[in-house]
């Protein structure tokens, strides 16, 4: 008899303590509930390298779009709208947003990394970014990337701002002159930049459209130069068919006839025609 109140005991007891513990995580998730927003912190994970966003600028952006979050409770703060706002905005590549302990709004995203500046005769003005992105020229910060100039028509208007991969209908984009040669333009840029050598002596890309000729109705290929950074040439790339075997030679031609020669005596450098480097002074 006495072991059974034992354990009647021993359960009410537990009983007793599960009651407190369910009333205590209740009391206290109603504290957090009633908590105000203290601080907003921003975090730019990639801010070491580059510095088109920085956190005054996210904290701009919530107050122009109306997100007052200081002193608001916590639970009333809408993390998925600001999460969607602030990634509206073209350099953010991706964002979380969250609450922390302590009235804590959190805000963490990385930048789009720019590799290029378009620049054309006819009125494009604008970078190519790492995942293909076209965005606008920023104001306060300067880039220093490759800058492709001449006379091309990307496939998109020039207001255009979001992804080359979606500005086209996919059945178009594989019979469009201007998106083919814009692909292998950008992709021709992603081979310089995956290269330390050419990320650092390549300077400007131009690029030129033959004109038609009387009764031609064939869309032509743009041709390609390329601008070093050291010595005084102009390389004449041609199409950019064969791209990477043109810059082999290119390089073949750097170490056994520059490095002898001198990097001051050549014009042009030119890689239009197949195992072939014609030079002129």
């Amino acid at each position: 008899m006495r072991l059974m109140w034992h354990k009647i005991l021993s359960l009410l007891a537990w009983v007793a303590l599960l009651g407190y513990l369910i009333f205590a995580v209740h009391l206290c998730s109603r504290e957090q509930e009633k908590r105000l927003v203290k601080e907003v912190v921003v975090t730019v994970r990639d801010a070491d390298r580059l510095q088109i966003i920085t956190p005054e600028m996210v904290k701009l952006w919530l107050e122009q779009e109306g997100f007052r979050l200081r002193d608001t409770e916590v639970e009333r703060v809408d993390t998925e709208a600001i999460r969607r706002m602030i990634a509206r905005r073209g350099f953010v590549r991706d964002v979380r947003v969250y609450t922390g302990l302590g009235g804590k709004v959190c805000i963490d995203l990385s930048q789009r990394l720019p590799i290029a500046r378009v620049n054309t005769v006819n009125g494009y003005n604008f970078y190519i970014t790492e995942d293909g992105w076209i965005l606008p020229l920023q104001r306060h910060y300067v880039l220093y990337v490759p800058t492709i100039t001449g006379n091309f028509t990307p496939p998109f208007s020039r207001e255009y701002i979001g992804s080359v991969s979606e500005c086209l209908p996919e059945a178009q984009k594989k019979v469009d002159e201007n998106y083919i040669f814009f692909t292998k333009l950008i992709n021709f840029v992603r081979l310089i930049r995956g290269d330390s050598f050419w990320n650092a002596q390549i300077v400007q890309i131009d690029v030129s459209t033959p004109a038609r000729g009387a009764g031609q109705v064939h869309w032509q290929e743009p041709e390609v130069e390329i601008v070093p950074r050291v010595g005084r040439h102009v390389v004449l790339l041609g199409t950019l068919d064969e791209v990477e075997q043109k810059l082999d030679r290119l390089m073949l031609f750097y170490r056994r006839v520059l490095d002898y020669e001198g990097w001051e005596t050549y014009r042009t450098v030119n890689l239009k025609y197949r195992n072939q480097v014609v030079c002129t002074k």
